[in-house]
């Protein structure tokens, strides 16, 4: 039976494809247990799993013996709950805001001539939940951090220009660190879940230690 399953962030400033020629999961470490009570129980190793885009690559995975629930070691590049790593989805958000429609976007980020294209109408829906998840993220950070972002549009240019680097997502990964398992998709973790205990008693997964190491 498989138990709950948890993402902590894996702080890394390696890229997607550093990651991937260094198999940096290798050298992915958990030393405390963010669910049990500290010293309870030191979580092992439990293999990887398997992150199909933008291509194959593992991510590290460990198993607490207490609960039963699976952590998850996700690096800063890549997007949670959806395909693909940050930045990418970054740039297909920048521009389709760029755009004059979302039809527009669609046919400039999924064209119709390539040999995997997609029916216009199906990229017009992948245009649309990328832009509606960057900015419900968006939206959330500015609410959490207002004394920091509350001059911002609900764009990604205006982050952009707000925090001064190439890669806004990777860039809030670490300053929203002690919200992650709060924030929305593609930005935050898997939120924390309750686990039974013995006797009936329920807890909550804290977050844990860092790991070491416009519409038409």
């Amino acid at each position: 039976m498989t138990g709950p399953k948890v993402q902590l962030r894996y702080p890394t400033e390696l890229t997607f494809e550093q990651y991937v020629k260094a198999e940096a999961w290798h050298q992915a470490r958990l030393e405390t247990c963010p669910i049990c009570p500290p010293g309870q129980c030191r979580p092992g190793r439990h293999g990887t799993y398997l992150r199909k885009l933008p291509t194959p690559a593992r991510v590290a995975r460990f198993y607490c013996p207490d609960t039963g629930t699976t952590i998850g070691l996700l690096p800063d590049f890549y997007a949670s709950r959806m395909p693909g790593t940050l930045p990418a989805l970054e740039e297909a958000v920048a521009r389709a805001e760029a755009a004059p429609s979302v039809e527009a976007a669609a046919n400039e980020l999924r064209p119709g001539d390539v040999e995997e294209a997609v029916t216009l109408p199906t990229a017009m829906r992948w245009v649309r939940l990328r832009l509606a998840r960057v900015r419900s993220m968006l939206a959330t950070v500015r609410g959490l951090m207002p004394a920091r972002f509350e001059d911002c549009q609900i764009t990604v240019r205006s982050f952009r220009d707000a925090l001064g680097v190439p890669s806004v997502l990777v860039a809030l990964r670490g300053i929203c660190a002690r919200y992650l398992h709060t924030l929305p998709a593609p930005l935050g973790l898997r939120p924390p879940v309750a686990v039974g205990q013995r006797g009936g008693n329920r807890r909550q997964q804290s977050t844990g230690p860092d790991p070491p190491g416009r519409e038409a």
